[in-house]
């Protein structure tokens, strides 16, 4: 990785892979998928499942329909390994096949040894049409500010774990709104669910609070990861309601603030209940 472009080198070379993506899947979705992916990489089929597998498995498209997504929203680990993007997509059926779909993605990428990003999680959520556009992230918008490293008795404590564990158990024990308001990053925190848009932290307490289907029992995790400097984490699988009868795919993106010395959650995702 010494070699490899740093800052906001490393951010545009993201978005490049990012609408090279995009492209790509205008013509087929399952090669796209078969190109970007990483060896050990997992999408929300709605669970946590190998993407090559998935795609290897998939039937050749056959063009009848349009996906096409672009970034809203992406950030990346000070040590320029880990990052994530997020933004609308939208499904466009061929003639009489029926109305539009539209959803946002969440994608988590990693760097490989050659330096290329290759996505490492995606999944997303669908949701009614937006009233209105967001704008998409161009390249000549890509500027990083690298953000200050955790000092060293932190890391060495894996105190990223201790956060994201400790989080789950107080969202199984006091439930999410009480999680969220110890967690979650104030300024910048994003809750997705299926059926409603992206909403910020007081909006996902009032709607988390409404909604007591969502009561937490069981995280089991799939996998986690996080960047080498340890500013970014992630952690996915499948979270069981409390009376076991479902289970949702879940992604959580944890990032390191310095004011706090401490990492909050940045994104959570919650998927619909798995058949």
């Amino acid at each position: 990785m010494g070699k490899c472009t740093t800052d906001t080198e490393a951010l545009r070379e993201l978005l490049e892979t990012e609408y090279a993506f995009g492209q790509r899947a205008r013509n087929s979705v399952r090669e796209a998928f078969l190109e970007y992916l990483a060896e050990d990489s997992l999408v929300l089929e709605p669970t946590p499942t190998p993407g090559h597998a998935f795609y290897a498995a998939a039937a050749a498209q056959d063009n009848s329909g349009k996906l096409e997504w672009y970034p809203a929203l992406a950030d990346m680990a000070g040590s320029n390994d880990l990052a994530f993007t997020t933004g609308p997509w939208i499904y466009m059926p061929a003639a009489g096949g029926g109305p539009q779909i539209h959803g946002h993605f969440l994608t988590i990428w990693k760097r490989d040894a050659a330096c290329r990003w290759r996505v490492q999680l995606d999944g997303g959520i669908s949701h009614a049409a937006p009233t209105g556009a967001e704008s998409p992230l161009t390249l000549h918008q890509a500027s990083y500010t690298k953000r200050a490293e955790p000092p060293p008795n932190l890391v060495a404590e894996n105190a990223v774990t201790h956060a994201i564990n400790d989080f789950q158990g107080a969202a199984r024990q006091d439930g999410f709104a009480a999680g969220l308001r110890t967690y979650a990053r104030t300024g910048d925190f994003a809750f997705y669910t299926d059926g409603k848009s992206p909403m910020g932290l007081a909006a996902a307490n009032h709607y988390l609070t409404g909604h007591p289907v969502l009561v937490p029992g069981e995280w089991r995790e799939d996998a986690r990861g996080r960047s080498a400097d340890f500013t970014l984490a992630y952690s996915v699988g499948v979270l069981f309601e409390s009376n076991r009868r479902s289970g949702h795919a879940y992604v959580q993106i944890w990032q390191y603030g310095s004011k706090v010395a401490n990492w909050g959650l940045r994104i959570l995702l919650i998927g619909a209940p798995a058949p």
